[in-house]
């Protein structure tokens, strides 16, 4: 058969290299048979990946975020970065963009990776323009499609600018990596029905009823029994480790990367078993797959896996599910969205294909993806594959090339953690190598041999053909369980009534979830929570000592089935490419990660008299004066404006005010170009006008984002109080009290009982007083209150003796009582102002929290997160989701073992909700007497929230709220050390 057009070969023109092939050879799949070739008008999207600006660069960049000993280490880009950074030139993407439309291809906009070009075309035009033929196909499921028969081929003054051609072949593309339920599905005829939500780490145990429904034999299936038959989530975890994870903080999204459509009704189900409730959704990328969920054909099947074991190990997690179509183009697609998406900071991929059968344009863009993914911090883990040491093997199927050594795409990535499978009954000590986990020598890609893989397995041969100082890449890094015999519960398929049946599926696509719920769990553990997720985790992972694995050395990965008898592959102690480094010791491998991540750099504070850098109702700050919409984002560059320098800052100090608020909401500051957090800083009521003080880390850009969390507009306005520095000259940290220095209702630093009056001053002695020297303090750290005003007003706080600026700290209403911290240089004679620019009388009161000194005696400072530690309502941080009672003391224990159990003092953004009663809330050091001093003043069903900073005694800190009931939230921003 041949195809219905004629490809054109165009001549050079003069002065210009020749026309040159980019990519390799077509491939073919394995059992596909020859079809009627595609009509000439069909239609083709495509993309053409280009070249980065400096591949070198990008390389040595990778290899220093991943080096200890590289000043660039886990200096990670952030979300948009990698474009502006490593992304084609201008030039370059116009001189493509004009060669492609000039052979009749209609080029649609750069993608966000600054690499990609989205081409539209039809079969006849891509064939002219790339001088290939096209032939069509049957593959062995009964779908058609076609390929082209040569490496597409470019003008020769563009050819070298792109890496990749990706989408003349439209055959489906890549196999899930399970191996099938094992037996016939069960039917679930009863539900215990839903449990708890367990957010605190607590592993979900399955439900008698399913453990029951395993258990009972049907005319097709004997009894299966936990442990022996199949691990149910709190069986694999307690085996591994992993089991009740004890110090989980805020919970880490985790992607899963699917090529077929889902029931949500599955997963629903096996949360309702499991007691978990952890949020699941979908980002459809070109619209998503096309076939419906079918359980006979397993359509879902994978996905199902794939997110229930997630839940299951890590059911504090968020699930985004990426669906895309299971062609070539459409599944880069997905993975690009992922990565440019940057949304989850750990990603789990259940689908592959043998190296050999992965078309040489579609590995060269994803491996550029996984690397752009290991740029930005991410974590990707991949299925090693079902076929052990021969990867294209296929039951039941006679390929070519069958009985052949290859490893699987993606796995084989050098960015990619690949997951082997094992054979595990009745505990970790009974492991050996499931046949089928994939494993073995890259015929590809190499890496640094004295980088992470800088070890050989018995049976290692030179492959890719290394080069000097490298060795072949080698799979797999780590394993899991993937028997199908000792497989994993999943909750798939429906009958025509609609009733849940149950399996148990095998295969490294279970093994896979397994790995990102792991490396899920350290992201969230408490002692990654200061300093950052794990990031591209290979260097750290094969720098763990010996422990932090449970090692498996018995079987090997020759599936005979193929032809192949060599038993290359054998499983020993220490790495072998049977099942890598082995299973996991979960705990071990959390605090060894988490371990690796260092300290963000150490900053000096410098005070400001406070100034006005935002204030979107008169355009300050952000061009225009129309209020924040709503789920909105305000990005406000910091740096260079209101006295913070343009260069050497890790964090700023600003005041920020929610001001018309047209619906209840929060705010939401982070460093621009990092995923927003899951922490508030303010919370509002419609109509009213909130201030909060907020200490947030300043993104790479300079800018901070405010992000308005309500479903209605709001202004923000924000005064800048300070800057944290890395350069020298600014001051340390000492925490003190807190300390009780100010009340005018009690004649405590001033000499009357009497409200401050309407346009009034307090002028307040600080040096020496509430544990600030005399001498020496450059600046004073207070939680301020505002309580009994008789009208509207704020207050505006200053150094003595300089001039009173318009910058708020406090807004209030007639009769409420507003808190909030305020940071400020002390006046030369040690005092501070505080005006109250209401027209009726107020009464102050103020707890100084600590002092910064510019000698050296105090501690720096750390950005850190932002993550939340402590949320009474979910069990987070503590062990109940019930309300503080009055009088009661809640204790955080921030004893993470590393960074913050050595903390001086943290500082948290502390939030209450349903109080039910007028209270405040007190924060101190835990070990010492309960101070005089509010941290958080309330009345009845508001919810108020205030910066607090905190001395960490015994690696805890105290909450006692004075009356009622209330929830307390608590979210780092950082640390002192």
């Amino acid at each position: 058969m041949t195809a219905t057009v004629t490809p054109v070969s165009y001549a050079a023109t003069s002065g210009e290299p020749a026309p040159q092939r980019v990519g390799g050879a077509p491939k073919v799949p394995a059992g596909a048979v020859r079809a009627a070739d595609p009509a000439a008008g069909e239609a083709l999207d495509l993309s053409v990946v280009l070249e980065p600006r400096d591949p070198a660069a990008l390389n040595r960049f990778v290899a220093e975020v991943s080096d200890p000993a590289s000043p660039n280490y886990r200096k990670y880009l952030g979300s948009g970065e990698f474009a502006d950074r490593f992304g084609a030139t201008p030039q370059t993407v116009e001189r493509v963009r004009a060669r492609l439309a000039a052979k009749g291809l209609e080029v649609g906009a750069l993608e966000s990776d600054g690499l990609t070009l989205p081409v539209h075309a039809t079969v006849d035009k891509a064939a002219k323009a790339f001088a290939t033929d096209f032939d069509g196909y049957k593959l062995k499921d009964g779908s058609t499609g076609f390929t082209n028969t040569r490496a597409p081929q470019l003008d020769g003054a563009v050819a070298g600018d792109v890496r990749a051609v990706v989408g003349l072949n439209t055959l489906a593309a890549r196999t899930p990596r399970n191996t099938g339920a094992k037996g016939p599905a069960r039917l679930q005829h009863t539900t215990d029905g839903a449990r708890q939500s367990r957010l605190t780490g607590t592993t979900g145990t399955m439900c008698t009823d399913i453990k029951n429904l395993y258990a009972t034999p049907g005319d097709d299936y004997p009894a299966a029994y936990d442990k022996t038959d199949y691990w149910s989530a709190r069986s694999l975890a307690a085996a591994y480790n992993m089991a009740d994870q004890p110090n989980v903080q805020t919970g880490t999204t985790i992607a899963v990367y699917s090529l077929e459509n889902y029931d949500l009704r599955d997963i629903n189900s096996y949360q309702a078993c499991h007691g978990t409730k952890a949020s699941v959704s979908s980002v459809r990328v070109n619209g998503g797959p096309t076939d419906p969920v079918d359980p006979v054909h397993s359509i879902g099947m994978e996905t199902a896996l794939d997110v229930e074991t997630i839940v299951g190990l890590a059911p504090q997690s968020k699930v985004l599910v990426y669906q895309g179509k299971n062609t070539w183009d459409d599944g880069t697609a997905t993975l690009r969205r992922i990565v440019t998406d940057n949304r989850a900071k750990v990603v789990s991929i259940s689908w592959g294909s043998c190296e050999t059968y992965t078309p040489a344009e579609v590995m060269d863009a994803e491996n550029l993806l996984f690397q752009q993914a290991a740029a930005q911090g991410q974590t990707v883990v991949a299925a090693s594959g079902d076929s052990g040491s021969t990867g294209c093997y296929q039951p039941d199927e006679t390929i070519p090339g069958q009985d052949k050594l290859v490893t699987d795409f993606p796995a084989v990535s050098p960015y990619v953690l690949g997951v082997g499978g094992t054979s595990m009954r009745t505990a970790v000590s009974n492991q050996t190598t499931w046949t089928g986990s994939g494993g073995g020598v890259s015929q590809r890609f190499s890496v640094d041999a004295n980088g992470f893989q800088n070890r050989t397995g018995a049976g290692y041969n030179d492959a890719c053909a290394a080069a000097t100082g490298t060795v072949c890449r080698q799979v797999p890094d780590v394993s899991a369980v993937g028997d199908p015999a000792t497989g994993y519960p999943v909750a798939f398929g429906h009958d025509s009534s609609g009733t849940q049946y149950w399996n148990i599926i095998g295969g490294t696509s279970g093994a896979a979830p397994v790995w990102a719920a792991l490396i899920g769990q350290a992201d969230q553990d408490l002692a990654c929570q200061a300093n950052g997720s794990v990031g591209y985790a290979h260097n750290a992972l094969y720098r763990l000592p010996a422990a932090a694995f449970r090692d498996v050395t018995s079987g090997n990965n020759n599936v005979t089935d193929s032809g192949n008898y060599s038993g290359q592959y054998q499983a020993g102690a220490g790495y072998d490419l049977a099942t890598g480094l082995g299973t996991p010791n979960g705990r071990e491998i959390v605090k060894g990660l988490c371990a690796s991540v260092p300290r963000s750099p150490a900053g000096t504070f410098n005070a400001l008299t406070p100034a006005r850098v935002l204030d979107t109702r008169y355009g300050t700050g952000r061009a225009g004066t129309s209020p924040v919409a709503a789920n909105g984002t305000v990005k406000l560059k910091v740096t260079g404006a209101g006295g913070v320098p343009a260069t050497g800052v890790t964090a700023v100090v600003i005041n920020v005010t929610a001001v018309s608020p047209t619906a209840t909401g929060h705010l939401i500051a982070y460093p621009s170009g990092t995923t927003r957090p899951e922490s508030s800083n303010s919370n509002w009521l419609k109509g009213e006008i909130i201030p909060n003080l907020v200490t947030v880390p300043v993104g790479k850009d300079g800018s901070v984002d405010l992000f308005n969390a309500s479903s209605g507009t709001v202004h923000f306005v924000a005064d800048v109080a300070g800057y944290y520095t890395t350069e020298a000259g600014g001051s340390t940290y000492l925490p003190v009290g807190p300390s009780r220095v100010l009340d005018t209702r009690a004649a405590n630093g001033v000499t009357t009982k009497t409200p401050v009056t309407g346009k009034g001053t307090v002028s307040l002695q600080v040096a020496g007083r509430g544990g600030v020297p005399a001498t020496g303090a450059t600046a004073v750290v207070m939680n301020v209150t505002a309580t009994a005003p008789t009208s509207t007003g704020h207050l505006i706080a200053y150094p003595n003796g300089a001039t009173r600026t318009e910058s708020s700290n406090i807004n209030w209403l007639a009769g409420q009582t507003r808190p909030n911290m305020v940071v400020l240089p002390i006046g030369t004679d040690g005092k501070v102002n505080l005006y109250n620019a209401g027209t009726g009388t107020v009464h102050f009161i103020a707890d100084v929290a600590g002092y910064f000194t510019a000698d050296a005696t105090g501690s720096s400072f750390h950005t850190a997160g932002p993550s939340r530690l402590l949320d009474t309502r979910y069990a987070l941080g503590t062990a109940r989701n019930t309300p503080v009672p009055g009088g009661a003391t809640l204790v955080l224990n921030v004893n993470d073992g590393h960074t913050l159990a050595n903390a001086k003092a943290v500082v948290l953004n502390v939030t209450v909700t349903a109080p039910t009663s007028n209270g405040f809330l007190t924060v101190w050091p835990d070990g010492s007497t309960l101070p005089n001093a509010s941290s958080v003043n309330w009345v009845k069903g508001q919810t108020v929230a205030n910066l607090v900073t905190v001395p960490v005694v015994n690696g805890k800190i105290d909450f006692r709220p004075n009356a009622g009931s209330v929830h307390v939230i608590a979210d780092l921003f950082g640390y002192y050390m």
